[in-house]
């Protein structure tokens, strides 16, 4: 009932959105990170959308609503990206460490982006009204010292991934479940039945859902992956799928 409410609420900031920029004819930005799962089925006959977020395999993307007579050339996201160095060598830190601590300064969860952690430091994306708090106010992750420097949307790093190659019997849910988290058929359903599977950022409960390429599965306790390439039959005619699982 909470996600449901969020979601609900959510969508109605998505709708003032796009009532603002047909009543202005300029352009809206949102004022909090959506999951792209409530972005990517947005259509309207006057209105055009753009998205800002992280990086290309990101969650969470801030809104651009904005008139036809205007292109992405004319929008300048209210965004600013940020590295968070870690000063102690001795000290492991992970994302859950730095979200956490981010969060306990008392931020909204909705004015950040994602976040991705490389060789130790972390980066993200956040509303650019709320980057000089979040750096004159985090000193520390758990007992290490961090310094927080804004950088160019280019140093952001990519997703780290490890390349599989799996072959499925059918483009089915329930098949790709299977195979990614070496569970039986019967377990792998009764994980999806238990909502356990996102498909494209949205719970997905139907066995029988057919995946496609370009399709992003997230598995509760097992990862996020995406189906990258679908490449030819085996000899047992069964389909050879080129699958990214995230790091």
């Amino acid at each position: 009932m909470k996600n449901m409410d969020k979601t609900n609420n959510n969508l109605e900031k998505i709708e003032n959105c796009i009532n603002l920029a047909e009543k202005t004819d300029m352009i809206v930005y949102s004022k909090q990170f959506f999951p792209i799962s409530q972005l990517n089925k947005l259509k309207h006959h006057e209105l055009n959308f753009s998205f800002k977020g992280l990086n290309e395999d990101c969650e969470k993307r801030l809104l651009a609503v904005y008139p036809k007579d205007f292109t992405e050339e004319d929008l300048f996201f209210p965004v600013k990206y940020f590295k968070i160095e870690k000063k102690s060598k001795f000290i492991d830190l992970e994302h859950k460490h730095y979200l956490g601590n981010i969060l306990a300064l008392g931020l909204k969860r909705e004015s950040l982006g994602d976040l991705i952690v490389k060789n130790g430091h972390c980066y993200g994306i956040i509303l650019e009204n709320m980057f000089d708090f979040l750096k004159e106010n985090l000193l520390r992750v758990n007992s290490s010292p961090v310094e927080i420097i804004e950088i160019d949307e280019s140093e952001i790093p990519q997703n780290e991934y490890q390349e599989l190659n799996i072959t499925l019997a059918s483009l089915r849910l329930d098949s790709l479940v299977a195979e990614l988290t070496n569970l039986s058929r019967t377990l792998g359903t009764n994980y999806i039945d238990l909502g356990n599977i996102q498909l494209n950022y949205e719970v997905e409960r139907e066995k029988s859902t057919k995946i496609a390429v370009g399709d992003t599965i997230i598995i509760k306790k097992y990862g996020k992956f995406k189906i990258v390439e679908e490449n030819g039959l085996t000899k047992k005619e069964k389909i050879k799928l080129i699958i990214r699982k995230y790091i």
